[in-house]
């Protein structure tokens, strides 16, 4: 079984290479970052990303294709909730157009436009299945407190894209699983600046992964195309 790993050095994305590094059946991992790694390791090859740009997109699918390596899990852990341009808004006063278009470009753009390109590819593969890290905060029915504005609109539509995507690829001959999955608050960079006041435990990366990693492989065809929680349960899009 080949892996591919978008965001690969995030909190999420590092704890899953390092738990297929320890599964025997996992022959290679694909593992993407927007920036050059140097690490090397038998079993992972580190290919550049920049999701904000469609060169490096393409780039990057072109690089793809040159390893001819069957992908039977696809695995998109990247995500940008605050950065140079800013954080969350909490309230209306404080959305900027800047902002708005940078999460839209890591958090829905990005990785939809990396996965079409992709598709050719993907669709001869018996038995494969998509991941896409999506967040609660982008479920329309689930939110009651607003605020968020930029995250919580380019996860909604992140969700809406694999919705899209799962509903065209269950025409493909061999019926794929592509689902969205909130992971669940996790000790990572993304989260511990809104993490300060919360009286429950966090789970760190490491359990995140893990639960990840078995719920992906229990999903079934007949399952695709929904929105999930690591439990199992589903979520109101």
């Amino acid at each position: 079984m080949n892996v591919l790993i978008v965001g690969a050095t995030g909190a999420i994305g590092a704890a899953l290479l390092e738990r297929y590094l320890l599964n025997p059946e996992v022959e290679q991992i694909i593992a993407i970052h927007h920036l050059p790694v140097s690490a090397v390791h038998d079993k992972v090859r580190w290919l550049t990303c920049n999701l904000r740009d469609d060169q490096s997109i393409a780039q990057c699918t072109e690089q793809l294709a040159a390893l001819e390596l069957p992908i039977h899990r696809w695995i998109c852990a990247s995500g940008y909730l605050q950065g140079p341009l800013g954080g969350p808004e909490k309230s209306m006063r404080n959305i900027r157009g800047a902002k708005l278009h940078d999460d839209f470009a890591v958090n829905t753009i990005g990785p939809i436009l990396l996965f079409s390109a992709m598709a050719n590819k993907l669709k001869v593969v018996p038995g494969f299945k998509a991941a896409f890290l999506s967040a609660q905060v982008g479920s329309i029915e689930d939110n009651q407190l607003g605020g968020w504005f930029g995250y919580r609109m380019a996860k909604a539509a992140l969700n809406m894209g694999i919705r899209c995507l799962a509903i065209e690829a269950g025409r493909w001959r061999n019926t794929p699983t592509i689902v969205a999955i909130h992971p669940g608050t996790t000790v990572s960079n993304l989260s511990k600046a809104f993490v300060k006041q919360r009286k429950a435990p966090l789970q760190s990366a490491q359990q995140c992964a893990a639960k990840l990693d078995l719920l992906i492989e229990k999903l079934t065809p007949e399952e695709t195309g929904q929105f999930y929680r690591l439990d199992g349960s589903q979520l109101p899009w």
